[in-house]
């Protein structure tokens, strides 16, 4: 019996080892001892088998399953599945009912996040620039605001600036530079150099950096306050706000724009200084709420509009009566906005008297409430134009015309700032009620005058007279007498819709006036103004706000790129200083008139030749371009240069053929040479290429420029050198 249980176990074995091999499709299954006790009784049999199916059900029930089934074996259903898994019980976490809160009356507003800067641009970091903005208002309002002579280091920039005014953007070097306040000088006898100043500060301006200098008061009288600002170009639809605290009777405030549903500031208190932020532009009014408050308690509304385009400083300063219920003032500026590449920069002048004012549609920013005789903020403008659409302001604007801005291709012109005058159009047929003329701000580059010019857009009147005289007190005479006041020099006339050329005259305080031409009959005039040397000064006359009125307005160059930073050392000063004397010193040309007919008589040989005379013009040598190889040699991936003549110390940059991409850039040595090796593009077409070195190319600059050509070979064929005679 032993015997023949052995055999059948073997059996049984054999059996499944030859099933297992018969299925090709299911790995094989691990190796499995089963022991199995052989008897007769065939439900013994079944009983052994569902054991040994169980057994193996944690090694691979599935498979020995599989094949028992393919091989014609089928199974008794047991009470118990033995390849079920029985899922585990994951607990229940009891929930508990959550009180709705009862919806209430406050107003709790939900705020967007402010838009973040653009990218910024490539900025010159060789200057920084700085303004003066007369914010100063007394917080006990019972000393008035008084006009000031404003200083950088020890040149006087800008005279007599009134509250609410600003002076233009200067350029500077950087590091630290003084701001001083004085009192304005009136005899202009150097008092104002000797005199104390009202208040002075250190700012720190970085390479490339723009500030703002306000005069506030933050109780504690007079103070100039720096603020910084961000000059990367903004992205159209996009304006830019920095909001200054500068009322000490303000709580601690929350400033909110609850219509736009955005939230500017939390917790500001005076001193304080908010941004710049990016902001859609558009109207806003911002709710100066107390942040202290339980509930929100709005103290007052300013309204503000913010441009398209355009970078504001917003100043809330104490209110200029006490005791009339208003709680704040505010005063709002624009700023300096950098520009990308191809823009240009343009204001906008309305001389449009029998209109009012207008609102101005430019591309697709936005100019609101441009008064008669008011100057807009500078644009910037694409070099190829855009469209300029006329409605007159109003809750409902009514369309007046439309115009076309551009193209500004114009070389000359290209770099430089734009006014842009709105007049009426005299012209009984005309589709629209006005017409529009542009003037570029492109004065020849002075380092010792300034320059300035006269823009008639004043209609119906005759040809107009720019007068200037200087303010300086005039030396007493011989006797003691004062001597009598400099006489009104005509420095330019225009016709109606035309500009003057521009003239240079000495960096003085002028008092400037139009006259009508042939008489002494003003029509506007200024306060007694600072020009500087460099500058470029446009005194723009147009109708004013009264009926029948004229307005004189000087309108400056978005930066006023002036010789503060150089000063007397500047090269280019001297040369210029030097080359006006010696003009001046140069004897008068004297015609002569043949009066008797002389027959020739023979020359000896050789003819002696006159010594020239000594010119007064200083020696001038025409920057030198040399190219290695040379046409009509060739090249194939590098070109060595050398350059001669240039101005020393100054930044050059390499550009190729008509493109503006700089290929390399540097500076001049200091004996007037370069030297550079330029590794051509891949991409450059086979063939004559021309090269351009320019010195000193930013806007106004010397614009030194020498050109070279070049061939580049055929990379398949070996370059070789021209054989030699």
């Amino acid at each position: 019996m032993i015997l023949k249980s052995k055999l059948f176990s073997c059996v049984v074995l054999l059996l499944l080892a030859l099933l297992a091999a018969c299925d090709t499709t299911i790995p094989t299954p691990p190796p499995i001892t089963i022991n199995i006790t052989a008897v007769d009784d065939t439900a013994a049999l079944a009983q052994a088998v569902t054991e040994a199916i169980g057994a193996t059900s944690q090694a691979n029930a599935y498979i020995t399953e599989t094949i028992i089934a393919n091989n014609g074996m089928t199974l008794t259903p047991s009470p118990t599945p033995t390849i079920t898994p029985t899922p585990s019980i994951t607990p229940t976490r009891p929930v508990t009912a959550t009180r709705t809160p009862t919806p209430t009356d406050t107003l709790t507003p939900t705020y967007d996040p402010i838009l973040t800067s653009t990218a910024a641009a490539p900025i010159n970091e060789t200057f920084g620039w700085v303004r003066f903005v007369n914010s100063w208002a007394s917080t006990n309002a019972q000393a008035s605001s008084i006009p000031v002579d404003v200083f950088v280091n020890e040149d006087r920039i800008a005279r007599a600036v009134e509250f609410g005014s600003q002076t233009n953007y200067y350029q500077v070097s950087p590091g630290a530079v003084r701001i001083s306040l004085r009192a304005v000088d009136d005899g202009l006898n150097n008092a104002a150099q000797a005199a104390a100043p009202l208040v002075t500060t250190i700012v720190d301006v970085t390479p490339g950096g723009v500030v703002s200098v306000l005069a506030v008061d933050l109780g504690r009288g007079m103070d100039l306050y720096p603020v910084r600002e961000d000059p990367t170009p903004l992205a159209v639809g996009t304006s830019r706000v920095t909001i200054v605290q500068a009322n000490p009777g303000l709580p601690t405030l929350n400033i909110d724009a609850t219509d736009k549903r955005l939230r500017l500031a939390t917790n500001m208190n005076v001193g304080d200084i908010l941004g710049p932020l990016d902001l859609p532009a558009g109207q806003y009014s911002l709710d100066l709420n107390d942040a202290k408050a339980n509930n929100v308690t709005t103290i007052t509304s300013v309204p503000t509009n913010l441009n398209g385009q355009v970078s504001n400083i917003l100043v809330l300063l104490p209110p200029p009566t006490l005791g009339t219920g208003s709680v704040t003032s505010s005063l709002q500026r624009t700023g300096l906005t950098g520009h990308v590449q191809n823009d240009v920069g343009i204001r906008f002048i309305n001389a449009l008297s029998g209109v009012g004012a207008v609102q101005l549609v430019v591309g697709q920013a936005v100019i609101n409430d441009l008064g008669v005789s008011e100057v807009s903020p500078s644009l910037p403008i694409p070099a190829l134009g855009a469209p300029l659409t006329i409605n007159s302001q109003g809750e409902t604007p009514v369309k007046l015309g439309d115009s076309a801005l551009g193209p500004f291709t114009n070389e000359a012109e290209a770099d430089a700032d734009k006014i842009l005058l709105l007049l009426p159009n005299e012209q009984s047929n005309a589709t629209a009620p006005f017409i529009t003329v542009t003037f570029a701000q492109n004065a020849p580059r002075s380092a010792i005058n300034a320059s300035i010019r006269l823009i008639h857009g004043l209609p119906g009147a005759v040809p107009l007279n720019l007068q200037i005289r200087p303010l300086r007190a005039p030396a007493p005479t011989v006797e003691g007498q004062p001597a009598e006041a400099p006489a009104w020099a005509t420095v330019g006339q225009a016709e109606y819709a035309t500009a003057s050329a521009y003239f240079s005259r000495n960096p003085e305080v002028y008092s400037v006036r139009v006259v009508q031409s042939g008489s002494q009959t003003v029509i506007a005039e200024l306060p007694p103004q600072q020009f500087l040397a460099g500058g470029i000064y446009d005194f723009v006359v147009v109708p004013g706000a009264g009926t029948g009125s004229a307005q004189l307005l000087m309108v400056e160059p978005t930066i006023q790129i002036t010789e503060l930073v150089q000063g007397s050392g500047n090269p280019t000063a001297v040369y210029e200083a030097v080359s006006g004397t010696l003009t001046a010193m140069a004897p008068a040309q004297v015609a002569v008139t043949v009066t008797q007919t002389f027959t020739s008589t023979p020359s000896r040989t050789p003819v002696p030749t006159n010594t020239p005379r000594p010119t007064n013009t200083p020696e001038f040598r025409l920057p030198l371009l040399f190219v290695n190889p040379a046409p009509p040699d060739t090249t194939i991936d590098t070109i060595n240069l050398v350059g001669e003549n240039f101005q020393p110390k100054l930044q050059f940059v390499i550009t190729l053929d008509s493109g503006n991409t700089p290929i390399l850039t540097g500076q001049v040595n200091d004996d007037g040479t370069l030297l550079a090796t330029i590794t051509l593009p891949e991409n450059l077409a086979i063939g004559i290429h021309n090269l351009r070195v320019c010195v000193d190319c930013r806007p106004r600059g010397l614009q030194q420029a020498a050109y070279a050509q070049f061939i580049k070979a055929d990379p398949r064929i070996t370059p070789t050198a021209t054989a030699q005679p």
